[in-house]
């Protein structure tokens, strides 16, 4: 008879590295490093190896990477037994794509095996929760990063500078004056095509030329898109509007009148443009205004379609409404649909073995990257010390003529560029370790009042709130219908490590004063319930 040892040696596993360079810098394990973890676990295992697989520098929000979709093909033709991988975020960061992924493996029978993250020696509801909830952090995670990415643009912009990708006619470069913020380390400059841009510009300004002609014209000389390609019309069309180049910046809701880079038409001429454009019908504005808290999660209960959103100027309002277009019900006011919704999150709170697990889980992982913190930080402050007083004995001895003025100013200008370099390092590093802390400030304020984290978040942190908690909502009449749960939140439900108040009519009043209801929902595992029955 086989031993368990013998069973394995016939089955065949592989290593999934992933690595982008921010993970790299902050987790210092590198692709190499991370292969020879997976080939010494796969013989310990009794595995053998088929493949180390790799997705160099992509990110985990998305399941289009060429390693992952091998590892995919692999798993459903049966050729592998297990994957190792250094935990569950290189996977996914989205956390209904890695259950669905985790779904898959099990189904084809694909052990996930992880070298840095704990796992418990067999499965149990116990486990299956606590890798669950891990990964709903794990895209928590890269939302925040993705929130204090958009602060820092907007910052950038309204200091001046252009926080993104350089329109055409411009380039990026590294600020060649090493001693400016770090707003101002990565700016935009006039390339070999901006006499290009200013010719459109100016010949446009003329109203001798349509803009279909222009455009074919100026890309005869030379003037393509960032692909190397001629413009489209539309795309011409977008030139002669952006306002970049009469030196302002604009991003999102900051607007700069005041940019910091060189300007390649005076403003003059480009107000003749936009005028003939507005004679042309170019002027309407295809960008929205507005963002909505509820936008994708309401559908309409009668005709399934996405509710829509709008202001009533004359009242100083907004309301949601169905977008049939032969109309549906009445509108519903903002505030009043979205207070509705905010009151489901009353109902919703965690057990005490969730919360305790949770924050036992937190205390692990916070104090870890503190230290890690605090020991790169000092490695750093140490760094610009050592320079700084590099810097204070070539000023002694140039006073006292023991070196020449060049060898003095290669001296100092190496330890200006030395020391701003440090300075940029220790800002990024706080900002990560800032993150780690907002982080778990949030999760911990999330674990143990569901209702109050949701009232305290930012709009766009809401949304992650809704999209932990909820798919959609179906709305009739100005009335909530039905709730449908998200993957997550059923499954912590299945698990009865979420509680959800639902033995509850809310009732209102319609027009008429007869009451109608709201939302009913019984026993959560009941087949009739408005939560769907987990599968």
């Amino acid at each position: 008879m086989k031993s368990n040892a013998d069973k394995l040696s016939n089955k065949y596993g592989v290593g999934y590295c992933r690595v982008s360079t921010s993970d790299q810098a902050e987790e210092g394990l590198s692709l190499e490093a991370q292969e020879e973890i997976y080939r010494k676990r796969i013989k310990e295992d009794g595995f053998k190896l088929l493949e180390i697989i790799r997705d160099e520098g992509l990110s985990a929000k998305s399941l289009k990477r060429p390693g992952l979709q091998k590892i995919l093909r692999l798993a459903m033709d049966k050729k592998i037994s297990a994957i190792y991988t250094v935990s569950s975020d290189r996977i996914s960061r989205n956390t209904e794509e890695y259950l669905y992924l985790k779904r898959t493996f099990k189904e084809y029978g694909v052990e996930l095996r992880y070298t840095h993250q704990a796992m418990m020696a067999e499965e149990s509801a116990t486990s299956t929760m606590v890798d669950t909830v891990l990964a709903s952090f794990n895209q928590f995670q890269r939302d925040l990063v993705g929130e204090k990415v958009k602060a820092t643009l907007y910052a950038k912009a309204k200091a001046g500078y252009m926080p993104t990708g350089a329109p055409v006619g411009y380039k990026n470069i590294d600020n060649p004056d090493k001693s400016v913020s770090r707003f101002a380390q990565r700016i935009i400059v006039p390339d070999e095509v901006a006499p290009l841009v200013t010719e459109s510009f100016k010949l446009y300004a003329t109203g001798d030329y349509s803009a279909y002609d222009l455009c074919e014209l100026m890309g005869r000389k030379g003037l393509h898109n960032k692909n190397g390609k001629p413009f489209s019309r539309s795309q011409f069309y977008e030139v002669l509007e952006n306002r970049v180049y009469i030196g302002e910046v604009h991003w999102g809701e900051v607007h700069n009148e005041h940019g910091l880079h060189t300007p390649l038409i005076d403003k003059d001429t480009f107000d003749r443009v936009q005028m003939i454009l507005k004679g042309h019908n170019r002027h309407a504005c295809r960008k929205r205004k507005y963002s909505w808290l509820l936008g994708g999660f309401i559908f309409c209960a009668n005709h399934g379609r996405r509710f829509t959103a709008e202001w009533h100027l004359a009242k100083k309002l907004a309301y949601y409404h169905c977008a049939n277009p032969h109309g549906c019900g009445r509108y519903i006011e903002a505030n009043d649909l979205e207070g509705r919704i905010a009151d489901k999150f009353k109902d919703i709170s965690f057990t005490e073995e969730f919360i305790n697990l949770v924050i036992e889980k937190i205390q692990k992982v916070f104090y870890a990257k503190r230290n890690e913190y605090e020991s790169k930080r000092q490695a750093l402050v140490n760094r610009r010390t050592a320079l700084e007083s590099k810097k204070k004995v070539a000023e002694d001895k140039l006073l006292g003529k023991v070196i020449s003025d060049e060898d003095f100013s290669r001296i100092r200008d190496e330890a200006k560029k030395g020391i701003n370099d440090i300075q940029t390092e220790l800002f990024e590093l706080e900002e990560r370790q800032e993150i780690k802390v907002d982080l778990a400030q949030e999760v911990l304020r999330f674990t143990r009042n569901v209702f109050q984290a949701y009232k305290k978040a930012s709009p766009s942190l809401k949304r992650h709130y809704l999209g932990f908690f909820w798919e959609r909502f179906e709305v009739a009449d100005g009335v909530i219908i039905s709730s449908c749960p998200s993957p997550l939140f059923k499954e912590l439900l299945r698990l009865e490590q979420a509680i959800y108040n639902s033995e509850k009519t809310e009732i209102t009043k319609k027009d008429n004063g007869s009451p109608s209801v709201i939302l009913k929902l019984p026993e959560l595992r009941r087949q009739d319930s408005n939560l769907e029955p987990y599968p």
